[in-house]
This record gives structure tokens, sequence and C-alpha cells, in this order.
């Protein structure tokens, strides 16, 4: 072993490697980070929108994209604890133009964030208006964005994540007692889980909201499937907090390959050890995501179907209600007060999550390594995520057909659904390129991330492809401009920092 590199290692604590499941839960950090992050449109709105068009039969997909990015998730994960590589530094050698991928989904979720931004604060601006009754959603929606201006420059917002997280809890259990009195066809969720199932849309649906005429049954479930567990660029800041956390070689640079055919021959190797902290984190935060999407697509089955009730419109969130006031109506204020604090995190995360997703790229640039204008970088994503949003959904004004919903469509299904392919198929690629046989993924999760690459593409190319059919010169257009920077800008083709013998 290299004392030299493998000192900084932590030692793993007995926590970790201790039997007992409650010591496992110290270990429940990054994951949930970003189930939090993603409980509104992922585990609210879309499952109870589910359940209300479809009944149970959607649950299959829920069950079905959430193991195959939990296999994306811990995957990516594994192999930063082992080798210290962030996802991007690998891909920068993917063959052809150096840096293409990182680039292009950087592209991507540059573009996409002031739609997603935009998705958010209209929410935040129709639960304000259901609440106080009063004003429109794009003035309370400039409101909360200002707030959020405020706080990222204060540094404020600890105190409202803590009750955030108090507040989601109560509602949540709320939400798990009102599956269990409503008397819900377990059957019918078995099979609903188990079977998959052909799906239209009920006429009704079709009679009361002429915007699902326009929407393919495809393109629905395919945004259930961009929503539940988040976005690709999510993940990506998932391997970031790794570095904060400290787990095996997350935090000491990336190792050459001596120092990874050492820890291959190590089976009690500290970094190795951290590797069951990954598993931890991304299973509890996956289990987390199924039961909580799991539990609203219930509820929209059993109480907002009969009541021919879509989550749609202004009312993408109101209708949830029921399912705590059938509890009691006291429950109202908290499930407003959960709904608006969610959301408002939700909010409040994305410029972040955007910044680490951008900054990780440029650490895989030498030239900009150890020399990043970080705060100056900060605020321009801020600006460009909050300002983007904002102005889409001002013109929102001018084209009153337009939902939240189709605002966020594209978006979803390009970060959510695409991306997810191609990060699937870089972490087989990945691991290898640049593991010893022993540290390589078992061989069933890497078929797990060859499915998820191959339905992840299948679902979001026909997604997009019904969804217009611009999407067929917009697609290949983002790759080449991705490819082309790639090839033909300096400090992009810079070769990296050849790592040292750790």
């Amino acid at each position: 072993m290299n004392t030299s590199i493998d000192a900084e290692i932590l030692a793993p604590p007995h926590s970790l490697l201790s039997r007992n499941p409650l010591q496992w839960l110290r270990y429940f950090g990054p994951g949930a980070i970003v189930a939090s992050v993603n409980v509104g449109s992922g585990e609210v709105l879309f499952p109870s929108r589910s359940g209300a068009l479809f009944g149970y039969a959607p649950l299959w997909i829920f069950l079905l994209v959430s193991l195959l990015k939990w296999a994306m998730a811990y995957s990516s994960m594994r192999h930063m604890v082992l080798s210290g590589a962030h996802p991007f530094e690998r891909w920068s050698q993917l063959p052809g133009p150096r840096g293409w991928l990182p680039l292009f989904v950087v592209l991507i979720a540059v573009l996409c964030t002031p739609f997603w931004s935009s998705f958010m604060q209209g929410i935040l601006g129709t639960v304000s208006t259901w609440i106080f009754g009063i004003g429109d959603l794009q003035i309370w929606a400039t409101a909360a964005v200002g707030v959020s201006l405020l706080l990222l420059a204060c540094g404020g917002y600890q105190f409202l994540e803590r009750a955030q997280i108090v507040i989601l809890g109560v509602t949540i259990l709320g939400v798990f007692a009102s599956v269990v009195s409503i008397g819900t066809d377990w059957l019918g969720v078995l099979k609903g889980l188990l079977i998959p199932q052909s799906l239209v849309y009920p006429d009704w649906a079709r009679e009361s909201y002429p915007n699902l005429q326009n929407r393919t049954v495809w393109v629905e479930l395919s945004m259930y499937a961009a929503a539940i567990g988040g976005q690709s660029y999510d993940y990506l800041c998932y391997a970031s907090f790794l570095r904060d956390k400290q787990w095996g070689r997350a935090h000491v640079g990336v190792a050459g390959q001596d120092v990874l055919k050492l820890t291959a021959v190590q089976p009690h190797h500290p970094a190795r050890a951290w590797v069951r902290a990954a598993i931890i984190d991304t299973v509890l935060s996956f289990v987390m995501i199924v039961l909580i999407a799991g539990a609203f697509a219930i509820l929209g089955a059993v109480v907002l179907r009969p009541q021919q009730l879509l989550p749609e419109g202004v009312d993408l969130l109101n209708h949830q209600a029921l399912f705590l006031t059938r509890l009691s109506p006291l429950l109202l204020p908290l499930y407003q007060l959960a709904v608006f604090s969610a959301f408002f995190g939700s909010m409040y995360a994305g410029p972040e999550m955007t910044y680490r997703t951008v900054y990780e790229y440029l650490l895989t640039i030498s030239r900009s390594r150890d020399r990043l204008p970080v705060a100056r970088i900060r605020w321009i994503v801020i600006v460009w995520t909050f300002g983007g949003g904002l102005t889409i959904l001002w013109l929102k004004r001018l084209y009153s057909d337009v939902t939240l919903v189709d605002i966020i469509t594209p978006a979803g299904l390009y970060t959510g659904v695409l991306l997810c392919s191609f990060f699937c198929l870089a972490n087989v690629w990945a691991d290898r390129k640049f593991l010893p046989d022993p540290l390589r993924l078992p061989g069933w999760l890497g078929a797990l991330n060859l499915l998820g690459g191959v339905v992840f593409a299948v679902i979001g190319v026909k997604a997009l492809w019904d969804h217009s059919v611009w999407h067929i010169v917009v697609l290949p257009g983002l790759l080449c401009v991705a490819i082309m920077l790639a090839r033909c800008l300096p400090f992009v083709c810079d070769e990296p920092a050849v790592p040292g013998n750790m």
C-alpha cells in the first residue's frame, strides 16, 4: 500500500462495519439530499397524476425506473469511492475529441435548468395563490425568487432546510397513514407493480382536459420515468458530495493504475470497505423514493380517479390535499406548508445542483484547474437559472394554453431520461477501462447499467419524437455542437494532468 496517499483515506468506522442496521443510518447523507430535492415533482406530482389517469397499472414503471437509476447512481459512486475519479474525469477520456460527453451533458443541463426552475417557480406561484387567495402565479413566483436570492446572499437557508425536513416528514407519515386507512386494493397494487399493462387515457380525462389530446400516453409515461428519482445531473452532484463526505478515495484525487492494482489484491483495503457506505446511502435513498412515489400513486388511484380529478393546470397540487384531509380537515394547512416548503427547497437548490455540474466539468480541464473563480461562476449560474426561469414564466402569459407540465416536458425528457442512457453506458465503459478485475462491477450490476442504457434511450428517443419532430434536429445538433467545441476549443482540448502513482 502506498502510505503517502492511502494514509489520507479515513479508516472505516465500526458503525459502517456493524451488523446493526440502525448504525447504517449514519451513512444516509448524499442520497437524502437528492431524494429531498426531487420529492416535489418526482414523488408527489407525477405519481398522483399517474394514479388519477391509469390507476395502479403504472406502478411497475416506478419500480423499474428506480431500480435502473439506483444502478446508475450506485455504480458511479462506487467507482469514485474506489478510484477517486468523478464521472466527468472518466468520461473525458472516452474515444473521440477529449471531453465531448461531459460537454454534451453540461450543455443540456445549462439549457434545461431555466425550464426546471420555471416549473418550480410556477408551482410555488400556484400554491401561493391557492393558500392566500390573491395575486397571480407570476407575481408570487417573482417574490419567491427574490427571497431565494436574499437567502443565497446571506447564507440563511439552513434553518429553513431543517424545518422543511420536519414538515415533509410529518406530511409523508400522514400520507402513509392515509394509504393504510382508505382500504387499498393490495392485490391490484401487487399486479400493478409486477405485471406491465397497456395503458390508455380514460374518456373523462380526454373530455375534461383537452391538453391531453396533443400529449401521447408514451410522452406522459416518459415524464414519470424522468421525474422519478431525479435528473441525470443530480447524480453528478451526488458523486460530487462524496468529496465532502470523505468516503474512500473520493477526496484524495484520482488513483493511478498501480494503486488500483494494489487495492485489488487487498480485500480489506479501507477504500473497498467504504463502498458499503455507498450501498447503504443509495439503497435507502431509492427505497424512500419508491415508497413515497408508490403511496402518492395509490392515493391518486383511490381518491382522485373516482372523482375524475387530474393534477393539471392551476390544480397541479391542490387535489392532493384530499389525501390528508380524509384523515382530518385540520391537516390542510400542514399539506399546504409541506408542498410550499418542498418546492421552495427544490427551486432554491436548483442553481446549486447546476453549479456543481458545471464546476465538476471545469475541474476536468487542466488549464482551469486550481484557478476557478468559484464565487463568480456560482452567481452566473444562479442568475441564469432564476432569471431564465422567470423569463419563461412571464412569457407564459402570452400563451395561456401552455401549462406548467408542457413547459417541463422537453427538459424532463432530455435530463431525466435521455442523459441517463449515456450515464449508464458510460458507467460500464469506465468500469471496464480503468478498474482491475477484482474491483469491477459484479456482472448483474453491469447488466443493469446496460439495460438502463437501452431502456432510457428507447424511452427518450420515442418520447421526444412523439413530443415534436423538431427534436430529430435538436438532439443531433446539440451532440454535434458538443463534439465540435471539444475538437475546436483549445482549453477543452488540453491534455489532462497525468495522475501521479499514488
